[in-house]
């Protein structure tokens, strides 16, 4: 799946078995890592499209595109700026189910200037995804857990059966971060809508406010300190310091939020434990090596393991 050359011909065909009639005249792979395959899409005479394929293995398995262009589409109307969907298939040319969106003409925030004004509106866009009325906009098909461990619980066991599925289940680090996670289950309140990968790659940026938030594929009802946890873990790899609580991000939604300073830190090992065995299978099936090491996932690890269990 991932040696997919998409030709303009290819291309062409495959926006036909999703309902869209126009002629590709190039492609350009988008993604170099192990998520779904997506490819930008020139088209004669319009506007490029995004095309998304679903791939078979990876971080994420199970994938699901078609799952996640229905989030998309419930997120229309939302005050979530997310991609129209415009079209998409189970079986077409390229073999597998594959989504077209519109593109969404922003650079992320790794491509800007990080200004104070930017990632105001980032952590703002963050809380209004949490804020989303869930069952008004359809997306109770994301099956929402019962208050209390239930969300963490079921993350807990995908990524066990991802690290299961690539034999990196008995490396003596996972499984120590696993039996932590499965001792210190937060009490979650009732779950609301998560973005699943707040990473700020997938936040697009039109002068100092975000455009648009793309790759729902992890999203999920839960804990919306899941999304926090995932988003101090990522700065502490990339060498923040100090307890989540402290970090400029994550901070000012804890305290809006009214909760206890610890769940957080349990959310940042939570996402840790799945972030070491993204490395194992990143480094094994990814097209590019993972851009943090794995020492470094151990000593950011072990920060965790001894904020939680003392």
């Amino acid at each position: 799946m991932a040696d997919v050359e998409l030709s303009p011909e290819l291309a062409t065909r495959a926006l036909a078995d999703c309902g869209i009639v126009a002629v590709a005249e190039s492609a350009e792979r988008l993604d170099g890592g192990v998520s779904n395959l997506t490819w930008r899409v020139e088209v004669t005479g319009g506007a490029p499209v995004v095309l998304r394929l679903q791939r078979e293995t990876g971080i994420f398995q199970p994938y699901d595109v078609l799952h996640e262009a229905r989030v998309i589409a419930c997120l229309r109307g939302t005050g979530v700026p997310v991609p129209e969907v415009l079209g998409q298939s189970a079986e077409n040319a390229l073999g597998a189910p594959c989504a077209v969106l519109a593109w969404i003409d922003a650079p992320h925030m790794g491509q800007v200037a990080t200004t104070p004004a930017v990632f105001t509106s980032y952590r703002e866009m963050v809380d209004r995804i949490h804020d989303v009325d869930w069952r008004a906009a359809g997306l109770d098909f994301l099956d929402p857990p019962a208050e209390g461990a239930g969300a963490a619980a079921r993350d807990l066991d995908l990524v066990a059966g991802r690290a299961r599925a690539f034999e990196c289940d008995d490396d003596p680090f996972i499984a120590e971060l696993a039996a932590a996670c499965r001792a210190n289950l937060p009490d979650s309140p009732a779950p609301r809508l998560c973005h699943g990968d707040i990473n700020v790659f997938n936040y697009l940026v039109s002068g100092d406010e975000i455009a648009g938030v793309v790759d729902w594929e992890q999203a999920n009802l839960g804990d919306p300190l899941s999304d926090w946890g995932l988003i101090t873990a990522l700065s502490a790899l990339k060498g923040a310091p100090g307890p989540p609580e402290e970090m400029p991000l994550a901070a000012p939604s804890l305290a809006r939020s009214g909760r206890e300073a610890q769940e957080l830190r349990y959310w940042m090992l939570h996402q840790m434990y799945k972030l070491a065995v993204i490395h194992r299978i990143w480094s094994r099936i990814g097209d590019s090596p993972p851009w943090y090491t794995w020492e470094e996932a151990q000593n950011v690890g072990r920060a965790c393991l001894e904020r939680v269990s003392g």
